[in-house]
């Protein structure tokens, strides 16, 4: 019997395809769990409660960054989470807040954002979207 295969990219599913989907669509890619897991730390139940909370669907900011938000329907300020991922540098940017403060941030300094999520995360966050990039 011959068996036949296919090539290593077809068998593997897009990350792209979450775009449209909530942000826990994204949370859940397989490139995003042990990410999420190892730099969540202390934070990780609170995270993972506000990455189900509502938000806009995921979207792609300049065919590179996959991202979406969370919060509770009170407002992002009252707790919320942003998540981002570099399709090229395969890289996550992660933002938790609780009761109006950074609880964590991916990376810590935000000059260490890419400037292209300024958009994306000025709904989340006005303030911290304008300290972004480099």
């Amino acid at each position: 019997m011959l068996l036949l295969a296919l090539p290593a990219a077809a068998q593997e599913p897009d990350v792209r395809a979450v775009i449209g989907q909530p942000v826990l669509a994204l949370a859940q890619q397989p490139e995003m769990t042990t990410a999420l897991r190892f730099n969540a730390g202390g934070y990780r139940t609170a995270l993972a409660a506000r990455l189900r909370d509502p938000g806009p669907p995921v979207a792609l900011a300049e065919d590179r960054y996959l991202h979406g938000y969370g919060c509770l329907p009170a407002s992002c300020r009252e707790g919320g989470a942003f998540l981002a991922y570099d399709l090229r540098e395969e890289r996550v940017f992660l933002l938790l807040l609780e009761q109006g403060r950074v609880r964590l941030s991916v990376p810590p300094n935000p000059h260490d954002w890419p400037a292209a999520l300024r958009p994306a995360l000025a709904p989340f966050s006005p303030a911290l979207s304008e300290a972004i990039g480099r």
